[in-house]
This record gives structure tokens, C-alpha cells and sequence, in this order.
């Protein structure tokens, strides 16, 4: 069980990274994937800084756990996945519901899920 636990969060540093690097290499494909509109240059540094940044710090933190054993560092990004989900409904309550925001809320609800989970089930409770 904690050999696959290991795997699972080591599997979810993949998707993080790739979007961190999408999102700092290639903003404008990335503002497009997301449905963003950059306005000038400040607009794209705002998603190479923070978007970017904040999935390749999840990466960063998620390594950490699973190279130091520190599983507090899973329940960090499972907090980051947790108000992303937050932020998702509240645009839902206010904006509206779009199918296109459905499977990347499932995903961060999985994602966070599964962080919890790594903590407990290696870090223990």
C-alpha cells in the first residue's frame, strides 16, 4: 500500500509539471488552453509567475514529501488543490456553470483526495 501510495503522488508530479512548464515556456498556449485572456506583456508574466509557479511549487513540495518523508508537505498542496476547488464553486455560485470547468474540479477534488490519503497512509494520522 505505500509502495503504490508513493507511486500515486510521484504519477501526479507529472501532469503538475507539465502545466508549471506550459504555463512558463509556452504562456500563450497555456492562456488559451485555460480559457485566459493575457492582456500585454504583464499579462503573460502573470501566468508564467503564478500559474507556473504555483504548480511547479506543488511539484517542489510534493518531492519533498516523498524524498524526506514529511507528508505535511502532501497535506500543503492538498490545501492549494482545496481552495482552487473553493474558487471553482464560488465562480460557479456567481458566474455560472460551464461543462468545460467540470473536469479539472473533479481532478483537483481527486488530487486532493489522494494527498490526504498519502499523508495518512505514510505519514500517519
Amino acid at each position: 500500500m505505500e509502495l503504490t501510495m508513493r507511486i500515486l503522488i510521484g504519477v501526479l508530479c507529472l501532469p503538475l509539471s507539465a502545466l508549471g512548464l506550459r504555463s512558463m515556456l509556452a504562456p500563450k498556449r497555456m492562456a488559451e488552453a485555460q480559457s485566459i485572456a493575457p492582456e500585454g506583456v504583464a499579462g503573460l508574466n502573470t501566468i508564467r509567475g503564478v500559474l507556473g509557479g504555483l504548480f511547479l511549487s506543488c511539484v517542489a513540495m510534493l518531492v519533498l514529501g516523498l524524498a524526506t518523508g514529511e507528508t505535511l508537505w502532501f497535506l500543503a498542496v492538498a490545501i492549494l488543490m482545496g481552495v482552487v476547488v473553493v474558487g471553482r464553486l464560488v465562480g460557479v455560485a456567481t458566474d455560472g456553470f460551464d461543462k468545460a470547468v467540470a473536469p479539472a474540479l473533479v481532478v483537483e477534488l481527486v488530487m486532493g483526495g489522494a494527498l490526504v490519503a498519502g499523508h495518512l497512509v505514510l505519514g500517519g494520522a
